[in-house]
């Protein structure tokens, strides 16, 4: 692989949330692309909702469960009511603060039954 043509994939990789593999014996690129997800989580207890923005739903649904999130952890326990998946981390950020405002919430009764 010449120099411009590396430059041009970390350029590449890091636009997008790639990320390089390889060793010193193997000068191979592997791209992983990392998918966004924006969820909705609810609180029967509590009947309170609650929007954040992951990689790995399920692993974030146990750290708020475990009271590892400030905002969320008083109101223990958390289900998955709705997952949205992004190709990007601009994507879902938009998504999760339309989500977090009135229209969303709006959309949120519309559609989930707040």
């Amino acid at each position: 692989m010449e120099e411009s043509d590396e430059k041009t994939i970390w350029g590449l990789a890091r636009l997008n949330d790639f990320s390089r593999a390889g060793s010193a014996t193997n000068n191979q690129w592997l791209v992983i692309e990392i998918m966004y997800f924006i969820y909705i989580l609810y609180s029967d207890s509590f009947d309170r909702y609650y929007v954040g923005m992951s990689h790995n739903v399920l692993e974030r649904l146990r750290a708020h469960n475990r009271g590892k999130t400030k905002s969320t952890k008083a109101f223990i326990p958390w289900g998955i009511v709705h997952t949205e998946e992004f190709e990007t981390r601009v994507l879902a950020r938009k998504r999760e603060k339309y989500l977090k405002s009135a229209a969303g919430r709006r959309w949120r009764k519309n559609n989930l039954g707040d």
